[in-house]
């Protein structure tokens, strides 16, 4: 953790023993009374947090907010294909890490069907996720997700929100990412699964208006082609 994160609803004040954050400032950041360490109220506010006492039992906190605005760090979205669910977990974190906006996520026509059975898309289960990215990347801010039946739905629905619109393809594609003509205004990055996307979705996305981009000869599995694409897109407006 390089932030330790509390949601809106609870007490900001005390940390139980029993609660993973208490054995991290003890036993790992090795903080005493007095000491202070950053902190925020999930997609609220940074706060500085200062141990005003340890006990056995819990940790007595006081804290001061500070003036930094909760924001993801890029108008970057993903859509990513449902994919074999440890995997998908690696694209929660690591997209809330590094600092995207939206996380979509649906069926594609090559999708294995039992993967989207899982009972990670719940809220309940890909939500810690979201959480300990945003702790390694040191914000409050928790990326949106939204589940889509597939594909198609995605482009019903948000085919026409976004300035920019990218899909990467290994097969098929018109120019390298890094060539992409990019406009202000918000991004949507489509990362098909294990086996790319088929003629049907190649053709929709086009009709939809998206640049059909390539990251190289190599073919990446789906999680790192999410973060690679949404690095490369994110250089251009660093």
């Amino acid at each position: 953790m390089n932030i330790i994160l509390f949601s809106p609803e609870e007490d900001i004040t005390t940390l139980n023993a029993d609660d993973v954050r208490y054995q991290h400032i003890l036993n790992i950041l090795h903080l005493k009374e007095g000491d202070t360490f950053d902190g925020g109220i999930i997609n609220k506010s940074y706060e500085k947090f200062k141990i005003d006492n340890i006990t056995s039992k819990a940790i007595t906190l006081s804290h001061k907010t500070l003036d930094k605005k909760v924001e993801s760090e890029y108008l970057i979205s993903v859509f990513c294909s449902i994919i074999r669910p440890i995997d998908a977990k690696k694209v929660f974190k690591n997209l809330s890490t590094i600092g995207a906006e939206h996380i979509y996520l649906g069926k594609t026509d090559k999708t294995e069907k039992s993967y989207s059975n899982g009972a990670l898309w719940s809220k309940e289960k890909y939500y810690p996720l979201l959480v300990e990215g945003a702790q390694q990347g040191a914000t409050p801010y928790i990326p949106d997700v939204t589940v889509h039946y597939s594909l198609d739905t995605f482009l019903e629905k948000n085919g026409d929100k976004f300035q920019n619109k990218i899909a990467l393809d290994n097969y098929e594609y018109t120019i390298p990412l890094q060539k992409a003509q990019l406009a202000a205004g918000k991004t949507i990055l489509a990362v098909g699964g294990e086996r790319g996307w088929s003629d049907r979705e190649r053709k929709m996305l086009a009709d939809y208006g998206f640049t059909i981009c390539s990251m190289g000869n190599r073919v990446l599995r789906t999680e790192a082609a999410c973060l690679v694409g949404f690095a490369v897109l994110a250089s251009r407006w660093w």
